[in-house]
């Protein structure tokens, strides 16, 4: 990036109407939100394909998690061409999705990530299965976005994350 160019964008003219004010609820700025939004943007173009890299790399790091999941008999090997896999890597994506619509509506984003963490006590979701998706999701990620995106990314996982298991643990979630 040019000296100029990276003037313009730390005094906010590459991204209009940006500020480095915090969020009251999220603690985000809202560069921390346009960096989050337009990097996201990469990995929605693909859910499918975005989603089934995700699983890829959290089960083969974390391969005790499998066994909450209906494919948990299928070899790894043959996960990634399976149809519930790939739907639940896809749901996991629009998921995600949803959360970065909300980041600007405080009230919403609560709700979404409550519901989260409620909807998988039922599935024996686990505080640990979260910490190391979140793990798997900045591993994932850190290969795509660069340091400044990585950086939002990780602030923004940690107050989604943290919603989610407070929620998660208020419903009997271990």
């Amino acid at each position: 990036m040019g000296i100029l160019q990276s003037l313009y964008s730390y005094f906010g003219y590459g991204t209009p109407g940006r500020t480095d004010d915090p969020d009251p609820v999220t603690g985000l700025t809202s560069r921390d939100k346009y960096l989050i939004a337009n990097s996201w943007a990469k990995v929605r173009k693909t859910p499918t394909e975005s989603g089934v890299a995700l699983l890829n790399v959290w089960l083969r790091k974390y391969p005790e998690h499998i066994q909450l999941f209906p494919f948990r008999d299928i070899p790894m090997s043959e996960l990634p061409t399976n149809k519930k896999y790939q739907a639940h890597g896809n749901s996991i994506i629009y998921a995600v999705s949803s959360i970065i619509d909300a980041l600007d509506e405080d009230d919403l984003l609560v709700t979404i990530l409550t519901k989260v963490g409620e909807t998988h006590v039922p599935r024996n979701a686990t505080v640990k299965g979260f910490v190391d998706l979140k793990a798997s999701i900045l591993e994932l990620f850190s290969s795509l976005f660069t340091e400044e995106e990585m950086k939002s990314w990780q602030k923004t996982l940690d107050v989604a994350f943290d919603v989610i298991i407070k929620s998660l643990k208020e419903n009997g979630g271990k």
